[in-house]
């Protein structure tokens, strides 16, 4: 539509320039040249508002990238203030955890002295040998659970420490560059001493087009 009208206008000013003033008489003339400027002008007028839509939708885009860059890192906070949640319920759990143990080993230590006191009186009565031996099975029931517990726990060690290791990994591989004028992903990585494709793959980018304000992760 744009390459028309200049296209027209082009023409116009092709076709002024080429009219002979012997053809036609100087009324008819100005008749014509009047027609011609009319369409000149209106022409120009077509113009200068297209290009003022252009600039409008090139705003609108440009707002466009920056909400869906604000809301990018909006998930992107929300996710780790989940992480950060998480990792804070399992710590308080693993504590809980820790305390019971704490607790176990006390009511333990309590029925191993129960048990010698037992053992330094077996010979008494038969009953409480028998009573005895009841106690014995009891303790090795809560040892197998203690045992079950503990593995408990160490899986969720391991789990704390793989959610440290994710958090720290995502927030420190790379740097935020923010695209100004003239730049390029060329420059960009040129600056930061980092390929391009290394920048188009981290941003998931398919192209080497960037605007101004975009934000993009750059590796370290």
């Amino acid at each position: 539509m744009k390459k028309t009208k200049i296209l027209s206008i082009a023409f116009l000013a092709i076709y002024l320039s080429a009219c002979s003033p012997m053809k036609s008489s100087p009324k008819e003339e100005k008749h014509q040249l009047e027609l011609t400027l009319h369409e000149l002008q209106t022409n120009l007028d077509d113009l200068r508002h297209d290009i003022n839509c252009f600039h409008t939708e090139m705003q609108i885009v440009d707002g466009k990238v920056k909400h869906q860059e604000d809301a990018t890192q909006n998930l992107k906070q929300q996710h780790l203030e989940k992480l950060q949640l998480k990792i804070e319920n399992l710590t308080k759990l693993f504590s809980e955890m820790e305390n019971k143990i704490t607790l176990f080993e006390t009511k333990s230590h309590s029925l191993n002295s129960n048990f010698s006191n037992l053992s330094n009186h077996a010979n008494e009565t038969t009953l409480a040998l028998t009573q005895h031996k009841d106690k014995i099975n009891e303790l090795e029931k809560i040892i197998l659970k203690q045992n079950a517990r503990l593995e408990d726990i160490a899986k969720v060690k391991t789990t704390l420490e793989d959610i440290v290791k994710t958090i720290k990994s995502n927030s420190s591989n790379y740097l935020i560059y923010k695209v100004k004028a003239k730049d390029s992903l060329e420059k960009i990585a040129k600056i930061n001493n980092v390929t391009v494709d290394s920048i188009k793959h981290l941003n998931d980018l398919e192209n080497d087009l960037i605007v101004v304000g975009q934000k993009l992760k750059i590796p370290k």
